[in-house]
């Protein structure tokens, strides 16, 4: 039986709010705890003090660029292993950008594949989605 933690929290970077509360919506409907940023500063700064399991991000930021955080990321100790998933329109995506992320889903993206890419690397916490015999 696999165990998986009560609280996963997804920091979702996206400076765009349709997609940003698409994003949020869709991943707090399936239990994480979700976390926003608008731009790559405050992203960086969330990073310290939130701990995220995972992290979405879009390359096209205002400010610091999402390819600019991901080598950032890349380069400190404590976010190497961070799970990132590049959620953007940009195509196509560097190679270099491709080799640092762990999955790249393309905009306009599925819902469906989206969740399916970020399940399989942090799955929904067992607090999450509340089944019909909860009600």
């Amino acid at each position: 039986m696999e165990v998986t933690p009560d609280r996963v929290v997804i920091l979702v970077v996206e400076d765009d709010p349709l997609a940003r509360d698409l994003l949020t919506t869709v991943l707090t409907d399936e239990g994480y705890e979700v976390m926003a940023a608008e731009n790559g500063e405050q992203a960086l700064a969330a990073i310290g003090t939130v701990w995220p399991d995972l992290l979405t991000l879009d390359l096209d930021l205002p400010g610091i660029a999402g390819d600019v955080i991901l080598a950032e990321l890349r380069r400190r100790d404590e976010t190497r292993e961070l799970p990132v998933v590049i959620v953007s329109a940009k195509y196509p995506v560097p190679p270099d950008v491709r080799t640092m992320a762990q999955a790249i889903v393309p905009k306009p993206f599925d819902i469906d594949e989206l969740l399916t890419v970020v399940r399989s690397f942090v799955p929904p916490p067992q607090s999450g989605k509340r089944s019909t015999s909860d009600t």
